[in-house]
């Protein structure tokens, strides 16, 4: 603040404000003692307000010193200049220009961001506000007061923080989001314009193995290294994504040349013939690759993204470590399945899930003593499907729970209108893992049984001996819970699980069901017969009751009665019948 007011390379602020007044007003001005206006409040205004002041031509009459240094300029470099001579109106965006034309037009005050050129040739980014000034009777010309707040710093924070957010941390790659706003840009130029582009879908093989064995920090590492060797195939025409985990996606620009994605697949796969270094092993590792082009197969991006990872699953399919391009008959496993997941969920809320009855025979009294529900499922799109092709898939999506809950609803229910007509069949359940292992699974068949009124001896559970390996505990205290209220547990698939047979003793099960693989061949194959002799007499052995599956010929049923087989059930002596055709069964026919 020691600074002397004394003559500078730009007139003072205080003698430029005071030729905005008329001689009158100027000679009450000078009239006054200088200290109205303190020497340091000039002299901040001079030194740190980025101040210029123009006429309505535009022509620059004052510009504070902080600014000039900002702009590195002295005075008589733009003294009497056009303000807009600043300006760097090209790297400014149209709507901010178009402001810049009208605003001295205006009238009022108006703020838009500008780029001023530095002396250097730089640029320097400013918000930027114009305050038109009262015109006085001595200066008749518009005024134009500017007051700039430098915007460089912020902006480039904001451009750090967007390359953050479309960065991938872990490896230096950009992100799937960058990768979506790239994909869209390119996909909108080839709507008018003859460029074409490629998406590369890679996906490791089976790098979740790597993850389980060696421990997620050799993963994460090996998944860095692996991004360092994709990143030296980007160029101009080539762009390396971290997708999503073990994917990444590479967008290819191939207009240039024809086959650019398939010989950049080839090379990548060669690479991933050598081992990555990772904290000094060498691991090998291969990966599969899926190819779309634009708009060769695909027009937007949301298809190419599909078709590209539709490609890579039939690769991995085919074997992995290979490449495949995508065309519009291929068919996935992949794909199957999300095909029968989204029609799946589209079927919950509707009628196209029914349940057929399968009885099952007493071989002493010869009476149809029980049923299997069996689910069956008639969509609008795929017909037909099996349970084998939607239950896998609803146990992977969880929606077997709802599934589930459907059949054991109306199973029971269907069970006490045979009840209340004086047909006194048990009705046999299966339960999945998933749904077995809810915590409130005992409260929930409870309430259904309470709910449509059938006594709980007529409710068989089934479920698989895979579901007692784990959390034995638990599996325990729910199949106990369960028992205790008067409801049938059966072991479904009996044989075919890695069980210890423990379990046997230890859990409160009523039946063993011997699977049919067992049943199939046993008249010709003496170890299927030594198989099902053993359960049979390990069932009975252990208070346990015996149903064979898949009894399709008089030679098995003779087989199993010789052994004294409680009961069977299969094509012998029914199909699957439909809720209305069980009684009439019963009533008509005897085994």
């Amino acid at each position: 603040m020691s600074k002397q007011l004394n003559k500078k390379q730009v007139p003072s602020i205080s003698q430029k404000w005071k030729a905005l007044f008329n001689k009158e007003e100027e000679k009450r001005w000078m009239e006054k003692d200088e200290d109205i206006l303190p020497f340091c409040l000039k002299q901040a205004i001079e030194e740190v307000a980025l101040i210029v002041l123009i006429d309505s031509s535009g022509r620059i009459i004052y510009i504070s010193d902080e600014l000039l240094t900002r702009l590195d300029y002295l005075w008589k470099d733009i003294s009497g200049s056009h303000y807009i001579n600043l300006i760097d109106t090209s790297l400014m965006k149209k709507s901010y220009t178009k402001n810049l034309d009208d605003v001295f037009h205006a009238g009022k005050k108006s703020t838009i961001e500008t780029v001023h050129r530095k002396k250097d040739g730089t640029s320097v980014i400013f918000e930027t506000t114009f305050f038109p000034l009262p015109q006085s009777k001595s200066y008749h010309d518009q005024l134009f007061l500017i007051l700039h707040q430098d915007m460089t710093l912020l902006n480039k924070a904001e451009e750090m923080i967007n390359e953050l957010v479309t960065l991938d941390l872990a490896t230096g790659l950009r992100n799937r989001k960058q990768f979506d706003q790239d994909l869209a840009k390119y996909v909108r130029k080839t709507e008018s314009s003859t460029q074409k582009i490629a998406i590369l879908f890679l996906d490791l093989d089976r790098f979740k193995f790597y993850n389980d064995t060696l421990g997620h920090v050799t993963g994460d590492k090996l998944i860095e290294a692996i991004s360092k060797e994709l990143k030296l195939f980007e160029n101009s025409d080539v762009s390396v994504y971290r997708y999503d985990g073990d994917e990444f996606t590479i967008l290819i620009n191939e207009s240039g040349a024809d086959n650019v994605s398939v010989e950049l697949a080839k090379t990548i796969l060669n690479r991933f013939l050598k081992p990555f270094i990772v904290r000094e092993n060498e691991l090998f590792i291969t990966a599969s690759i899926g190819i779309a082009r634009c708009p060769e197969t695909g027009t937007t991006a949301s298809q190419l993204v599909q078709q590209a990872e539709a490609a890579m699953h039939y690769a991995k399919e085919r074997g992995k470590g290979d490449y495949q391009l995508y065309f519009p008959s291929l068919k996935t496993h992949h794909t199957e399945k999300l095909i029968i997941e989204t029609r799946l969920r589209e079927a919950l809320g509707g009628a196209s899930f029914t349940l057929s009855y399968q009885p099952q025979i007493d071989l002493k009294s010869k009476q149809v003593v029980g049923v299997e529900a069996l689910i069956r499922w008639e969509d609008n799109v795929l017909g037909n499907v099996s349970p084998v092709e939607f239950i896998p898939v609803a146990e992977e999506t969880g929606l077997i729970v709802q599934i589930g809950d459907w059949v054991l609803q109306e199973a029971c229910q269907q069970a006490k209108v045979w009840y209340d007509q004086g047909c006194r069949l048990r009705i046999g359940v299966n339960i999945s893992p998933i749904q077995f292992q809810r915590p409130d699974f005992v409260e929930k068949v409870k309430a259904i049984l309470q709910q449509t009124g059938l006594p709980p001896k007529f409710l068989d559970l089934e479920i698989t001996e895979n579901d007692l390996l784990y959390n034995r505990d638990e599996c325990y205290k729910t199949l106990k819970c369960l028992k205790e209220s008067g409801i049938k547990i059966s072991i479904d698939d009996f044989g075919t699980g890695y069980s210890s047979l423990s379990y046997l003793r230890r859990f409160p099960i009523d039946t063993l069901k011997i699977d049919k693989s067992f049943i199939k061949d046993v008249i010709q194959n003496i170890n299927d017969q030594a198989i099902v002799t053993s359960i049979i007499q390990l069932a009975h052995n252990m208070n346990m009751r015996v149903i064979a599956e898949g009894v399709e010929t008089s030679d098995m049923m003779v087989f199993l009665n010789d052994r004294e087989c409680d009961e069977m059930q299969g094509f012998l002596y029914s199909m699957p019948l439909k809720k209305g055709d069980v009684v009439p069964f019963i009533t008509d026919n005897r085994p």
